[in-house]
């Protein structure tokens, strides 16, 4: 009997408590009213690392030409107001990129990277101290986040090789970047970058690649989605309510973080195209 009462006024306590914790977060919650404000800029990569399934070949951003096109397009991310940098780089708990610590302005002419070139030029100029390195990348112990050797190897097996190449070949939208790198200002090339319609499509295609139970379209579908997650669930991390982020990322990750962004809970999406725009129309005035 008395285990019986005991568990009893477990259960009603645990009962309670489930109905009493939301009233006492709630105050809590009053105080974090203010969203954190995200800009997802999505780039091409400056210093053809050659990583991706489609590489552009980019040109000198060390040039005279391109770096007062970045130094316009600095000026007006400078009208956004940030207070937090997020990279495409990677760093330990609590993510902090200590290789802006020792950044000067002489790195500018030396270091082609967008982390460098976009990142650490706004955050030197706009007095940020919050640069994070919030990339994910697969420890031993967890997935390959692009599987896509398993689903190019399964392409093979069941003879859909071809349909693999169609989807995965973006030659065309490699050479149009290419052609126009030849007269367009970096800004003007970063509004290609953020041009979402169709880039996210391969994800969505690649679905389909799946026999029985080996589904490996669905894996990498999945990861992709898992490491993007991951990316966001770190910027979640590291920022506060009332903070203005601008996070800058291959453009690859442009659909996902700027979906996560714009459907979690104390965030708001700040669209990055009208900035790049202004950039573009102030180079051109100067010409």
């Amino acid at each position: 009997m008395r285990l019986f009462t005991r568990l009893l006024a477990t259960s009603l306590f645990l009962s309670t408590s489930l109905l009493v914790a939301p009233v006492l977060a709630a105050p809590a919650q009053a105080q974090s009213d203010e969203p954190v404000t995200v800009m997802v800029l999505g780039t091409y990569h400056f210093g053809n690392p050659g990583m991706d399934l489609n590489n552009m070949e980019a040109d000198d951003v060390l040039s005279d030409r391109r770096q007062a096109e970045l130094a316009m397009l600095n000026t007006v991310l400078l009208e956004f107001q940030p207070t937090v940098i997020a990279l495409e780089s990677q760093a330990a708990p609590p993510y902090r990129d200590t290789s802006y610590e020792t950044f000067t302005l002489e790195h500018l002419g030396e270091v082609r990277e967008e982390a460098v070139q976009i990142g650490y030029r706004l955050a030197h100029s706009a007095g940020v101290e919050r640069v994070y390195a919030i990339d994910e990348q697969p420890a031993a112990d967890e997935p390959d986040y692009f599987p896509f050797g398993a689903v190019a190897a399964h392409a093979e097996t069941t003879g859909r090789t071809a349909d693999l190449q169609a989807i995965a070949d973006m030659s065309d939208m490699v050479a149009a970047f290419e052609t126009a790198q030849r007269t367009a200002s970096i800004p003007e090339l970063l509004v290609m970058s953020n041009d979402d319609e169709g880039l996210d499509q391969f994800y969505w295609d690649i679905i389909a690649f799946g026999d029985g139970e080996t589904q490996p379209g669905a894996d990498l579908a999945a990861g992709w989605f898992l490491r993007n997650a991951k990316i966001f669930n770190k910027l979640q991390q590291v920022t506060q309510p009332g903070d203005r982020v601008v996070v800058i990322y291959g453009s690859g990750h442009n659909h996902w973080l700027r979906e996560l962004v714009d459907r979690a809970s104390g965030y708001e999406l700040e669209p990055v195209l009208p900035y790049l725009q202004e950039a573009s129309d102030r180079l051109n005035a100067e010409d």
